[in-house]
């Protein structure tokens, strides 16, 4: 199997289960607005980013009524750390302009995530190694991505409404093999 096989996989198994999210492979993001030295807005049209135009292409996405909520990197079989400091820097510069955007790492093919990830992450959320496509693996990661959009829809809804929010915390949670 490879990366693009595997994230197609992932895609289905998370729009099956996500029927009111949209999952899409391969998202445009903006990453940046500026204004121009014409006092123009750019990117021109940010509802429709493009990568080259201040925009990343994320490997997997879910939104809902047109928002981004969860984005996911995909590896499969092994990662550098050349990935890490890479992919970790873009999920910063999404979330400079979706505050309440969860992103993750997904290594497939293995079964741990190796140390260079907590030596050199910076803006991945959550990160989780799965062997194999197998229904054990699938129903795991579909239960950490719910949690992570529960966390977005709840970090958006202080941005909706008036903030009455007493307690944000964050909590790191390990398995070992």
């Amino acid at each position: 199997m490879n990366e693009k096989e595997f994230t197609t996989i992932l895609q289905s198994a998370l729009q099956r289960e996500l029927e009111d999210f949209e999952v899409l492979i391969g998202e445009n993001l903006i990453y940046k607005v500026i204004i121009n030295t014409h006092g123009d807005y750019q990117p021109k049209a940010p509802y429709e980013p493009k990568r080259g135009d201040f925009a990343f292409q994320t490997d997997l996405l879910v939104k809902h009524n047109n928002i981004p909520l969860v984005a996911i990197e995909v590896k499969y079989g092994r990662f550098t750390t050349h990935d890490i400091l890479t992919y970790s820097t873009k999920a910063l510069k999404h979330k400079e302009i979706y505050p309440y955007l969860r992103y993750g790492l997904l290594i497939g093919g293995t079964t741990i995530i190796y140390n260079r990830f907590f030596t050199h992450n910076a803006g991945f959320d959550f990160a989780l190694a799965i062997e194999n496509t197998g229904d054990e693996n699938i129903n795991y990661f579909l239960k950490i991505v719910k949690e992570q959009l529960d966390s977005a829809q709840k970090l958006l809804n202080i941005l909706k409404i008036k903030n009455r929010t007493k307690l944000f915390h964050t909590k790191v949670i390990t398995e070992r093999i």
